[in-house]
């Protein structure tokens, strides 16, 4: 059974901003944030939990078409709202491996920027694949609890080179998961009640588990049993109750869309980064500043287009 699908979410939006920022700090750019703020990245793992969560939803149309159809709207559909500071942090990444002949096959920092996206994509229509391919809902399921449960052995083996790339499959399956949960909705005579009831639930099972987020966040030792239970438990209860809240604003959403570009405004700073200092946290005020700006830039480019094309429209 799949409960009626899920929409924007202000909450869900919130936490990505702050897992953008959270990128950004594991990157060294926040020099005002505690030093005890964990050092295990699993930030990347709950943004490719939320794509898993609308996958469905958004795949389910394409599921007669064919894959090149499914291979653009996954590509192109994903990043048309703000490929101006991705074509910039690519571009900035081409330069900064060009100039200073960093080594490809060692570990790559401004490469490292770019894997995210690149991973996504692949790793989605390789599960578009699987969901054209399968008749019933319940074999997809399995397969994709099979590959959950093999990304996340790769964890225990090699938590820190394979399993931070590879645990992005498995990522996408758990968020497949939470969006088929049906959410707990109690039945009573009085629907005025049962519905304050369940939202009672609801509100307490995200407490607990955005106060166990955080703290984890701030839990400075690495350790495999903090990320499996990050992963495992916490994210996917967070996520469950967090998008059974009615919390919509404007505002929530705005920083949901801003997380994007404080994640790529740290691709022009390596420029800066590679030929100065080399200590990340001397470009707080960069980061700050090419957020802003590529934002900026990337409404305005969009907003052209947009009269461009109404006005072809209507030509």
């Amino acid at each position: 059974m799949v409960k009626k699908q899920i929409g924007k979410n202000g909450i869900v939006e919130l936490f990505r901003f702050l897992c953008s920022i959270w990128v950004a700090y594991f990157h060294g750019f926040f020099p005002i944030l505690s030093d005890n703020f964990s050092g295990v990245n699993i930030s990347i793992d709950f943004f490719f939990m939320v794509s898993g969560i609308f996958f469905i939803k958004s795949m389910e149309k394409y599921k007669e078409k064919s894959f090149l159809d499914a291979f653009k709207h996954i590509t192109w559909g994903k990043t048309k709202g703000f490929i101006v500071p991705l074509g910039i942090a690519a571009l900035s990444v081409l330069c900064c491996n060009i100039i200073f002949e960093l080594e490809f096959n060692r570990f790559n920092w401004p490469l490292s920027f770019l894997w995210f996206f690149v991973a996504q994509f692949a790793y989605l229509s390789l599960i578009f694949v699987v969901f054209k391919h399968t008749k019933r809902r319940s074999t997809f399921n399995i397969i994709c609890f099979i590959i959950l449960c093999i990304t996340m052995s790769f964890c225990i083996f090699d938590s820190e080179t394979l399993g931070r790339v590879l645990r992005g499959p498995g990522m996408l399956a758990m968020g497949i998961f939470i969006s088929q949960i049906p959410k707990v909705k109690f039945e009573l005579e009085n629907k005025a009640k049962a519905e304050r009831l369940s939202l009672i639930l609801n509100i307490i099972g995200f407490a607990v588990s955005a106060a166990t987020f955080i703290y984890l966040a701030y839990l400075p030792e690495y350790a495999i049993w903090k990320l499996h239970v990050f992963i495992c438990l916490v994210c996917p209860a967070f996520l469950y109750f967090a998008t059974a809240l009615p919390v919509k604003g404007k505002i929530f959403n705005l920083l949901g869309e801003l997380s994007i570009f404080v994640y790529l405004a740290q691709c022009p700073i390596l420029l800066h980064f590679y030929a100065g200092t080399r200590v990340s946290t001397d470009y707080f005020g960069w980061l700050c500043f090419y957020t802003v700006l590529l934002f900026a830039i990337n409404r305005i480019v969009n907003k052209i287009i947009s009269v461009y094309l109404i006005a072809g429209y209507f030509s």
